[in-house]
């Protein structure tokens, strides 16, 4: 439990780290509170102890920094659209239909895959392992996996991709030609 109480004394700390990495307040927040499970279940006070009574902040700082990569590796690169609308596209008709265009056409990208690459797919974004897990639960080489998802991501990049931008920056093939 010291553990715990010494880490929460910097909290504000931990929060200033985690949105240097870009994130806003909220995903900050989910993101200190994993270092705080992730520390609890992995590590002692005496582990990361600086000094006589302080806590090591680089360790804490390279928690932090390595769950940010896991997280972001694990999310699907269409993250933002799962979200819902950014604010400032709400009430825009034309990017709603152009939401529910690129789900739809992102959906049936992925029912049309392979039945190998779908379902590599699906377990590396949709369970959230990571390739090493994946690996070693499958039998299948890292190679392979890691070669697996590089190509679907490219594959839904490619044709995919304008449509997303069009989302994102609230523009459709008819707004850009006026």
């Amino acid at each position: 439990m010291k553990l715990l109480e010494k880490l929460s004394e910097r909290d504000a700390d931990w929060m200033r780290m985690a949105q240097s990495f870009g994130l806003n307040k909220e995903w900050a927040r989910e993101l200190v509170q994993e270092m705080y499970i992730k520390l609890y279940e992995k590590t002692t006070y005496e582990k990361i102890k600086y000094g006589d009574d302080d806590v090591n902040t680089f360790f804490v700082y390279v928690t932090l920094r390595n769950l940010y990569y896991d997280q972001n590796r694990t999310r699907v690169t269409f993250q933002e659209i799962q979200e819902g609308f950014p604010e400032e596209y709400e009430s825009t008709e034309n990017c709603k239909e152009t939401l529910e265009e690129l789900l739809s056409e992102l959906g049936e990208t992925i029912e049309n895959l392979h039945w190998y690459d779908q379902k590599i797919f699906e377990i590396y974004y949709g369970d959230g392992e990571t390739i090493r897990e994946l690996s070693e639960g499958s039998k299948i080489s890292l190679s392979s996996i890691f070669n697996t998802i590089k190509n679907v991501r490219t594959k839904i990049k490619k044709k995919h991709g304008e449509k997303y931008r069009e989302y994102r920056t609230g523009e459709t093939g008819s707004s850009k030609r006026k």
